[in-house]
């Protein structure tokens, strides 16, 4: 509780006030508040120009400070404009509401997004979006609890309508910062559709594990649970979003899996099934959970998409996908 030092002073002296009635023996009410109101003026004066100085340092937010947020959704009215003058571009997050094992929460895809953004963000002097929550889950954590999903077809739909509304705010440049697999499809088409409508503007789709390679990730020797600890719900994910959920992620909540056989030359394909009685929701040894391999893992993504965003404002003149 912020105290000035007047009301410091108005304490001292009640106290002395108290104490020198209790020396006199029991007195009456009326004793008392006539010994109160014969306190100075200035104790009993609260300091209005410090109390608002105390709530500012306590929020982060003053006139001048909110012209800084880097949030776009939390940027009073009237500054809006300058705000969207000054930013170099918008920063979409997308997560999910996706079950993610016994480890860990629904949020994980999210979380991951959101707190990656919030990372980049002050160095591009970018506006951040509010993230896009529910999304479409796979066949295959679609029925666990903790998944809430929405059809594929709608979400592109959605995520049309979305990107169009940021470019109507008057952001040329939109980052799309992806935190769960299941918006892949759907946003690239998206994108597709919604750049050719709107030649000014550019796209940038990323996801943020996808900086992570399995050879990178093993060269780190974070993990021994064979893929570098990538895999749903896995010690890679899960350490990761321990970073921005800390009281959300649990080592250790369920059996350690064997490794996931993967063809040797590894190149990329797509598998999905609806059943999943063989498949408990998550891959891994989450034995091998730690916040503190996951500030490595998301210090290393947060630096190579830095890269990445640094060779996208640098190379504005270049179309397609490089």
């Amino acid at each position: 509780m912020y105290r000035n030092r007047h009301t410091n002073k108005f304490i001292a002296l009640t106290r002395r006030l108290f104490q020198r009635r209790a020396n006199q023996g029991a007195t009456s009410r009326r004793g008392f508040l006539s010994g109160l109101c014969a306190l100075p003026a200035a104790a009993l004066t609260v300091n209005t120009d410090a109390t608002a100085q105390a709530t500012q340092s306590a929020t982060g937010q003053s006139d001048a400070g909110q012209s800084g947020n880097r949030n776009f959704a939390e940027v009073i009215g009237y500054q809006l404009e300058r705000h969207i003058k000054d930013a170099r571009f918008a920063i979409l997050p997308l997560g999910s509401v996706e079950y993610h094992g016994p480890s860990g929460p629904p949020a994980t895809d999210t979380a991951l997004a959101t707190g990656i953004a919030a990372r980049l963000a002050p160095k591009f002097n970018a506006s951040v979006f509010p993230p896009i929550h529910f999304t479409h889950n796979p066949a295959h954590t679609a029925e666990f609890r903790g998944s809430v999903s929405v059809r594929p077809a709608v979400l592109t739909m959605y995520f049309e309508d979305v990107l169009r509304g940021i470019v109507q705010n008057g952001f040329k440049k939109v980052f799309v910062l992806n935190g769960h697999s299941g918006n892949i499809a759907p946003m690239r088409a998206a994108i597709s559709q919604v750049a050719a409508e709107r030649k000014e503007a550019d796209f940038l789709l990323a996801s943020w594990w996808e900086t992570l390679s399995i050879q990178l990730v093993e060269n780190l020797k974070l993990f021994t649970s064979g893929n570098g600890g990538r895999g749903h719900g896995g010690p890679l994910e899960m350490s990761s979003a321990a970073v921005f959920l800390p009281n959300s992620v649990e080592a250790g909540r369920g059996p350690d899996l064997p490794p996931t056989v993967r063809p040797e030359d590894g190149f990329p394909y797509y598998h999905e099934k609806a059943d999943v009685s063989d498949w408990p929701g998550y891959s891994g040894k989450l034995s091998e959970i730690s916040r503190d391999k996951g500030e490595k893992l998301v210090d290393t993504a947060t630096k190579r998409l830095e890269a990445l965003l640094e060779y996208w404002l640098k190379n504005e003149s270049k179309a397609g996908n490089w």
